[in-house]
């Protein structure tokens, strides 16, 4: 069934549940940098609009573990058809919004659509993958979410001074409707199946995960990165125009065009290292220290634009490195025991309880220091907290060996 699985799928398919991954966090991208146009649109609080992005991140820190296990349920392949749509929906809702309760509903529907594809697509590549061609799929998929946040950058830049920005968000469902259609390609990853199984037990198998300290050790190593990159996201482009005296629409496009370019870049040398057996741990320590300095350099008032430019690409090939281990060694933690939606579950809970306190934690300071201390210690931890089946996959996981 795997065999079929990968002959069926392959890069196609990969580059499909890719895709829906950009799209599901572009919306998000898009309403950052029109938060002002917005506001005034809508004629309510600056403060506001906070409160519509953080509800986007408000159903996965609630759902994202049972919605794993709902995934294992009725099969990844199901679940993207189904949040394709929803995140269409989503767009249809935030275009039509001429208040912001409406403007809520919708970011908040765009988030129930994002828990599938969260899991989903996780569980789609380690169900539907194997071997090297898995290591590179996990790996690249590790970048979705900072690399759609920047298309999202992207779109929105034209929106910021002209035209209406109700535009953006039209093109955005257009595209989800496009990977809606794309879903043709994915293979039937069987589901897990619950015959004769009592739901107590049922209950027990979702939460299962959180009775695995290598499980909980990977969820903390992938969650701290993705919080350090969400929140350098969130402030990067607002405090390089201050500091730096570029426009906000100059600052958000250079914000954008680095992090697609770094994350990808990393994310891809990341799988191919990974799939060349290079040591994940060594790779991981490596990472680290080069993401220090690169926070350093991209914050400190000192550094000229160059610099600053630098070190945000920098720290963004970090992350997709870092994220790119975490994300390959989920099937090899999960083993035969947990499912892949239960897996992606757990971890993607970590992510996202650490992704709706991120904004709070980087809003309240504008203080460089503070946001070079808030990556010093997140990025220490991560290290620590690495699990030791990491360091050793190709012993415990042949599998993912290349073929």
């Amino acid at each position: 069934m795997m065999a079929t699985a990968v002959k069926r799928g392959g890069w196609l398919a990969i580059l499909v549940v890719y895709g829906i991954g950009l799209g599901a966090m572009s919306l998000v991208g898009i309403l950052s940098p029109l938060t002002v146009r917005i506001t005034a649109d809508l004629q309510a609080p600056a403060a506001a609009i906070g409160l519509t992005i953080a509800l986007f991140s408000l159903p996965a820190a609630i759902m994202a573990m049972v919605g794993g296990g709902i995934v294992d349920r009725i099969g990844p392949r199901r679940t993207l058809v189904l949040a394709a749509p929803v995140l269409a929906l989503a767009d249809a809702v935030v275009f039509l919004a001429r208040d912001v309760w409406l403007l809520d509903v919708g970011v908040l529907l765009a988030g129930v659509g994002y828990v599938g594809v969260l899991n989903g697509g996780a569980a789609m590549l380690m169900g539907g993958l194997d071997g090297a061609t898995r290591t590179r799929a996990m790996a690249l998929w590790s970048t979705y979410a900072p690399v759609g946040f920047s298309l999202g950058l992207l779109v929105a830049a034209p929106f910021t001074t002209a035209a209406d920005w109700r535009v953006a968000p039209a093109l955005h469902g257009a595209f989800m409707l496009l990977c809606w259609l794309g879903t043709v390609f994915l293979p039937q990853v069987p589901p897990r199946k619950a015959d004769g199984v009592p739901v107590r037990e049922q209950v027990g198998r979702l939460f299962a995960a959180l009775r695995r300290r290598d499980v909980l050790q990977l969820a903390v190593s992938a969650a701290l990165p993705s919080m350090i990159s969400y929140g350098t996201s969130l402030v990067a482009a607002t405090y390089l125009a201050k500091v730096h005296g570029v426009s906000l629409a100059a600052s958000a496009s250079i914000v954008a065009v680095a992090k697609i370019a770094a994350v990808l870049l990393g994310g891809t040398v990341t799988g191919t290292l990974l799939a060349r057996d290079f040591p994940p741990r060594t790779l991981f320590t490596i990472m680290v220290g080069v993401g220090m300095v690169a926070q350093f350099l991209l914050f400190f008032p000192g550094s000229p634009l160059v610099l600053a430019v630098a070190g945000l690409m920098g720290w963004l090939f970090t992350f997709g490195a870092l994220s790119g281990v975490c994300m390959a060694a989920m099937p090899l933690v999960a083993g035969q025991a947990l499912g892949g939606g239960t897996m992606a579950g757990t971890v993607n809970q970590f992510v996202s309880l650490a992704s709706f306190l991120t904004p709070t934690l980087y809003f309240a300071s504008s203080a460089w220091g503070v946001y070079v201390a808030i990556a010093l210690a997140g990025l220490v931890v991560a290290l620590v907290a690495l699990p030791g089946v990491v360091g050793a996959q190709r012993r415990s996981a042949p599998a993912v060996s290349a073929s």
